[in-house]
């Protein structure tokens, strides 16, 4: 069995109606940008009804699903994906983690409490703290407290030590107030 039929396997085990799975065969199928990209609007089109799908797609093994489920769900930019796109921080496809780190950018700093929690039980992942970098970079603000900025820079460099960020995303939410 060859990669697409293994992907069109995968999605049939959802559950999903005849129409949904049309939309994702269109969306993982072929090697056209033009059509995951309107297949991708689509999908975004329908807002926050499409992303208990998209949801369930960030946890497929084929590696196109959870991609494209992943553009959906950063088109979307809903605060309910929070959760699934930290997950998708330890994806081990760098692209999906990127894309992760956008969506939660994009979401804004609503996603920040979240994050801060998450990276206090995951600071041992080296990928978790990248990606962590990355939405901290764009979100933390110049006004806010010296302990998150702290944060920002031991996600970057602290990987001689991730012990110790707990430590300081404990102290960061404390002044944050988030």
């Amino acid at each position: 069995m060859n990669a697409r039929e293994e992907e069109k396997n995968e999605l049939r085990q959802y559950g999903f109606s005849e129409e949904v799975l049309q939309q994702l065969y269109e969306l993982t199928d072929v090697d056209d940008y033009d059509r995951h990209l309107k297949a991708r609007h689509r999908f975004a089109e329908s807002g926050v009804a499409t992303l208990p799908v998209m949801h369930k797609l960030l946890h497929s093994k084929q590696r196109v699903i959870r991609k494209q489920a992943a553009k959906v769900v950063e088109l979307i930019a809903h605060p309910s994906s929070i959760d699934e796109l930290l997950a998708r921080l330890e994806d081990d496809v760098s692209g999906i983690r990127w894309i992760a780190a956008e969506a939660l950018i994009k979401i804004g700093r609503s996603s920040l409490r979240p994050l801060l929690k998450r990276l206090a039980r995951r600071a041992d992942s080296y990928n978790f703290r990248l990606g962590a970098h990355h939405v901290l970079s764009k979100l933390v603000h110049e006004d806010d407290p010296e302990e998150l900025k702290h944060v920002m820079h031991l996600t970057r460099s602290g990987g001689d030590t991730p012990e110790i960020i707990p430590v300081h995303v404990a102290r960061a939410l404390k002044l944050s107030g988030f």
